[in-house]
């Protein structure tokens, strides 16, 4: 309580000082301030194991200020990337809640999509808007939906994971085929492989019929067949 009263009162001071316009370094102030709220929630998760929600402010605050240093630091290209500084402190706090006990498995899941989304962010802005940074974001999102499948998650497997992370990998597949113009040369590979799928189906219906119906002269199923009469 002493330490959350402290971080309000200096965020109040600053404010103040914002407000007023006495002092030009104000961001960098925020930036620290950010930094050390995100070390009291991590002291709290370190020292509690019940307080394991402090790892998700912990993270946030810590991607916060962080971002919030390298803007007032100037670094170059930081408005394009920067965000994704923040995106990671968030994913990092939710991998520490998971870590800390594998029964809660679901902070995987927001873990995956923040990383997720700030790699996106890294390949867009590296690769100019290119089409191919979509497949990155979809990829992301199918290694998660892996990572709840394989990962302990205490007595029990998520083996349903593996669904959505086909399903997003096939998608991330076709996304960077378009990008790359060679979707044009597979366009009939899905039309071909459902007439495969329809005619095997086809073929095993009616072999299955035909082996359960008898031919013609012969005794059906259950039907006793001649014996030679005794003599």
């Amino acid at each position: 309580m002493i330490v959350l009263g402290a971080l309000l009162l200096a965020a109040g001071v600053l404010l103040l000082l914002e407000a007023t316009g006495p002092l030009g370094a104000v961001g960098v102030l925020w930036g620290l301030l950010f930094v050390m709220g995100a070390a009291a929630f991590w002291s709290l998760f370190a020292t509690d194991a019940s307080t394991w929600w402090a790892a998700i402010p912990g993270g946030t605050l810590l991607g916060l200020g962080a971002l919030v240093l390298i803007d007032e630091a100037g670094v170059p290209s930081s408005e394009q990337w920067g965000g994704a500084v923040f995106l990671c402190g968030g994913g990092a706090g939710f991998a520490a809640v998971y870590l800390s006990d594998h029964r809660r498995w679901w902070a995987i899941v927001p873990a995956g999509g923040l990383i997720t989304v700030a790699l996106h962010a890294v390949v867009t802005a590296a690769l100019r808007g290119d089409p191919a940074a979509a497949a990155v974001f979809f990829a992301g999102l199918a290694v998660t939906s892996a990572l709840v499948a394989v990962l302990p998650t205490g007595p029990d497997r998520n083996r349903w994971a593996w669904i959505p992370a086909a399903a997003l990998a096939v998608l991330a597949v076709l996304i960077a085929l378009e990008a790359t113009a060679l979707l044009s040369g597979v366009a009939c590979v899905w039309p071909l492989a459902l007439v495969a799928a329809g005619g095997t189906l086809i073929r095993r219906a009616l072999r299955h019929r035909h082996g359960a119906s008898p031919a013609a002269g012969e005794p059906g199923p259950g039907t006793p067949a001649d014996t030679p009469r005794g003599r």
